[in-house]
């Protein structure tokens, strides 16, 4: 992630707002981190314009450090990542909102990746490869694919493994010749739209598609409960202004709030993603 930690959408919001309780959101996402930085603040300095309150955008340097400003009530809102949602919801009680959505529905994909002309054919040849993963606490990216390894009897520990930090800085790699194969998000069950769409810089190479993931739900948009219990008009005319802004703006903030439309979400809808964060993730800290 970006070494990034508040960020102020403008410099003189504390004496345009005043008298307004400022509104702290944080932003996760395993896209570009220019763009996701970006984005933010465009994202931020629009709902700033709509609710008349001051927004503050907080991107942290790590999944644990997001977790870490939820909990400690530093933030108050934030787009999550599924998995880093599971895990904070295991450290500090947040109710889901919304979930982002793409062209293809309400859920992405985990895959794995090679280039056409690799002799990676199948999983079982990534076998003493090297293979690029986002980060140990990335659904697509990494708990889902691990996952998969593990059914078919394929040790990570037979795995020459890489961690990118980012769904971008992965394509890069494989499109470098740096790693076998990467194991990033799919917007569709037969990858045709992933990672590779979105950040390959010559899309003109081919890829091989080696697995498709089941479906994950997509990243949600959470609040904390306390915050939640105490500000609800304020969280609600929030969710109105992301999915009006979201409409609005589709183009531009595409790393933030998704392609589609933002749709509500339940808890209960990443009981799956807190099944395989249990299996890799038991007795450990985000």
């Amino acid at each position: 992630m970006v070494k990034t930690a508040f960020l102020s959408v403008l410099f003189f919001s504390c004496l345009l707002f005043a008298s307004t309780e400022k509104i702290s959101i944080g932003i996760l996402s395993g896209g570009n981190p220019q763009a996701v930085e970006k984005e933010s603040l465009l994202l931020a300095q629009k709902l700033q314009n709509k609710l008349g309150s001051p927004i503050q955008v907080y991107i942290p340097k790590s999944p644990e450090a997001m977790v870490s400003a939820i909990k400690s009530k530093k933030v108050d809102l934030a787009i999550l990542p599924s998995a880093v949602y599971v895990a904070a919801d295991r450290e500090a009680s947040v109710k889901v909102l919304l979930k982002k959505t793409w062209n293809n529905g309400p859920f992405y994909y985990a895959t794995f990746l090679t280039l056409a002309n690799s002799k990676v054919k199948s999983l079982k040849d990534l076998k003493g490869k090297k293979v690029a993963f986002v980060d140990e606490n990335s659904s697509s990216g990494y708990l889902y694919p691990r996952q998969e390894l593990e059914s078919q009897k394929i040790n990570l520990k037979e795995v020459n493994t890489v961690f990118s930090g980012n769904h971008a800085a992965s394509i890069e790699m494989l499109e470098a010749g740096k790693v076998d194969a990467v194991a990033v998000f799919a917007d569709d069950e037969k990858a045709k739209v992933s990672a590779w769409s979105r950040f390959a810089k010559n899309k003109g190479k081919k890829i091989r598609v080696l697995w498709v993931s089941e479906p994950i739900p997509n990243d949600p948009i959470i609040v904390r409960q306390d915050y939640y219990d105490k500000n609800a008009k304020i969280v609600h005319e929030i969710m109105y202004n992301l999915i009006e802004t979201q409409h609005e703006s589709s183009s531009d903030l595409v790393e933030v709030l998704g392609m589609s439309a933002l749709m509500p979400a339940t808890s209960r809808q990443y009981d799956s993603v807190r099944e395989v964060f249990k299996a890799f993730r038991k007795g450990s800290e985000l």
